[in-house]
């Protein structure tokens, strides 16, 4: 789609070029000011919202008060991790046109953290969000020859991350926009990305216009705790480097990546957990190389092309390396031969499968290369002319987190319109709203969520029900439900063989999505939900004192499919005991995080399922396994992520086949560093073949 379009009166939009910030978008004047202005009052009204709840914290005279699941105080010190009410949701949103530039585009809060224990902690960078009309048409253009982007600099045009590290930076987005480094700037670096559980780029083009195409890095990702960068339809032409993920912790996650005219390497992968599916690159020099001591990384399905003669299309110095379906041409070889006596030979360019330090089996005369699962594509879901939009306000919806917009919103949904929209809000919902066949997207445009008291006792029920069949696929997106939105419901059951897509949702303290009706397919992109739960529940005996005023089970899963296709890209389940449960279906992973002990795939009735990178985060030592697979198959490349020895799943996996059960134990494992491991590539089949 080349034309995104919003209705007039869409409040959630901040259109750069209307009042008050009147952006040039012919390319004649510097937008730069004007450009910081709009990031520094988005983070501002955040800011703002957030020492209202530390203020509201420190008047409560308990040494133990909640305010809500994150937000309380221990012995007296104050934990504001982030603030009780999101500001209103906004948009950044870009016409076509050319906006120049002349430095970097960032946040100015030189205090902009979090408090733990009263002490400063960790950045708070979220809810920036660019959304252009078109890739094309839209250019963010760096000045030639700009002062500060000479050569030795690493000087980003876009700026996700000015502090250190970041837990919280959620819903950032970069979508539908071209950057041009323009012409004699070779210390420019494209965009310096960042985001926390849920964050994605899409549809974007980072280019050098220099004649030599001189630049560092056209994409990076530098800073620790990254956990939800989701690159789809991104291009990089020319720099040093096409895209270079230098962070620790914890993973980012690539799907139809083009790389051509690097210097140095077109993707280069220091110590992170590295996913990446159908990468075209174009290079004389390497087209991927991994070179951290603790890097983790799976590559399918890529074309490498151009290479010279004497270099090799993937150089892998350290850490742990799987690849399935890789052609190349031109270079000397696939892999470099460092290593030679543990490498497959490629057969003319082309490598079926390998995998560095697996695969590993359990049960003798297992077929042990993956499960290699036909994967689909996210549908598209036409973009409707703003005339064919409706907003629940219409309809009466308040969006107040007082009045109950129930009813509003089960009008708005039957108007007959194809898109419904929320502007900017907190709706109260007390009762499930059905989602008709009419309807072909539904568009929360970032807005808030919270569940009245009726709606967090329904036990398996979703606040969104979808029950009509249609041909037409539905996708419900650009949700950012707070921790108001929390209970025994979920927030959708799909009752029917409608195709479903969720696309950009996070539920911050309630389970995403079941199914009653099998047969269905559903796409996940970019997702993440927590099972309500203060952190280190699963650490306590008895819960802390006035946590009983909010209602959740930890036994529901965050993901449940049911005899279904499901195919997920980044997806961020958290706290629940079944993170993602497959009963009976077709479940294809490329990029997950899962957080505490909970066991984060559960496989069984002779289900099939396919996890091609995941970072198991926090399993607090429990006997729960991270994998199970019961009577199914099962292919599985994950690394596990703790910050003490506390911290780990010391059963790996448990698989059942045939009324015998083994396990695969941590002490069996790869380590990546410290007490944390990985999982190389297991495999496990009903069959065994």
């Amino acid at each position: 789609m080349e034309n995104y379009r919003y209705p007039a009166q869409c409040s959630a939009i901040i259109d750069v070029t209307k009042p008050p910030y009147c952006l040039d978008n012919t390319g004649q004047k510097d937008c730069t000011a004007a450009l910081r202005q709009i990031v520094n009052d988005i983070l501002g009204a955040y800011e703002k919202e957030f020492y209202k709840t530390k203020a509201k914290l420190e008047q409560m005279p308990d040494p133990n008060a909640l305010i809500s699941f994150e937000i309380r105080k221990v012995d007296g010190r104050c934990n504001v991790i982030f603030p009780e009410q999101l500001p209103p949701s906004r948009i950044i949103y870009f016409p076509n046109g050319t906006y120049l530039v002349s430095d970097t585009i960032s946040y100015a809060m030189e205090e902009f953290r979090n408090i733990i224990c009263d002490l400063r902690h960790l950045e708070m960078n979220c809810q920036l969000r660019f959304m252009g009309q078109s890739r094309n048409g839209v250019v963010i253009k760096l000045k030639d020859h700009c002062p500060g982007f000479e050569f030795g600099n690493d000087r980003p045009v876009i700026c996700f991350m000015q502090g250190e590290a970041s837990n919280i930076a959620m819903t950032n987005m970069f979508e539908n926009i071209t950057v041009d480094v323009g012409s004699g700037n070779p210390g420019a670096t494209g965009i310096r990305y960042f985001a926390n559980n849920t964050g994605a780029l899409r549809n974007v083009k980072i280019v050098s216009s220099d004649p030599e195409y001189r630049g560092n890095t056209g994409l990076s990702v530098l800073h620790d705790k990254v956990s939800a960068c989701y690159a789809k339809n991104v291009e990089v032409i020319g720099f040093n480097y096409g895209i270079k993920i230098m962070s620790q912790y914890l993973y980012t996650t690539f799907e139809h990546i083009v790389l051509k005219h690097q210097k140095r390497t077109g993707f280069y992968v220091g110590n992170n957990a590295v996913f990446i599916r159908d990468l075209y690159s174009e290079n004389s020099v390497s087209a991927l190389k991994v070179d951290g001591f603790t890097a983790f990384v799976s590559l399918i399905d890529a074309q490498l092309l151009g290479g010279a003669e004497q270099d090799v299309a993937i150089r892998h110095s350290f850490g742990q390396l799987f690849l399935r379906n890789i052609k190349a041409e031109g270079y000397e070889h696939i892999l470099d031969k460092g290593w030679s006596f543990m490498r497959p030979e490629p057969v003319d360019g082309y490598l079926k499968e390998y995998s560095s330090h697996g695969p590993k089996t359990l049960f003798e005369g297992t077929n042990s290369l993956s499960l290699n699962l036909p994967v689909l594509e996210t549908p598209e879901v036409p973009w409707d002319d703003p005339e064919d939009w409706v907003s629940v306000q219409e309809f009466g919806a308040v969006g107040d987190g007082v009045t109950d917009d129930t009813e509003a919103i089960r009008r708005a949904m039957q108007s007959g319109k194809p898109t419904v929209y929320f502007n900017p809000g907190r709706f109260k919902i007390n009762g499930v709203i059905e989602i008709p066949a009419t309807v072909r997207r539904v568009n929360f445009m970032y807005g808030d969520l919270l569940a009245g008291e009726e709606l967090t006792k329904m036990h398996h029920t979703g606040a969104f029900l979808i029950r009509q069949e249609s041909d037409a696929p539905l996708i419900i997106e650009d949700l950012f439900a707070w921790e108001k939105f929390y209970g025994y419901m979920t927030l959708v059951e799909h009752a029917c063989k409608r195709t479903v897509i969720f696309s950009d949702v996070h539920v911050q303290a309630a389970s995403i999505y079941f199914n009653t009706v099998p047969g269905g397919k559903v796409f996940m992109e970019n997702t993440g939900c927590t099972i309500g739960g203060i952190p280190g529940a699963g650490a306590r005996t008895e819960p802390l004192p006035r946590e009983e005023k909010f209602p959740y089970d930890r036994a529901v899963p965050c993901f449940a499919f049911n005899g279904q296709e499901a195919y997920c890209r980044q997806i961020n389940p958290e706290r629940s005991l079944h993170e993602v449960v497959n009963n009976g279906g077709k479940l294809w992973v490329l990029g997950c995080k899962t957080e505490e002990e909970g066991t984060a795939f559960e496989t069984l009735n002779h289900g099939s399922t396919e996890v091609l990178g995941a970072v198991f985060a926090i399993g607090l030592n429990k006997p729960l396994p991270a994998v199970i697979n019961n009577q199914s198959n099962v292919s599985v490349f994950a690394s596990t992520f703790g910050m003490t020895v506390e911290q780990q799943w010391p059963i790996a996996v448990r698989e059942t086949q045939n009324g015998v059960t083994r396990e695969l134990k941590q002490q069996e494992l790869p380590i990546r560093y410290m007490q944390s491991y990985t999982i190389p590539l297991y495999v496990g089949r009903k069959n065994n073949n």
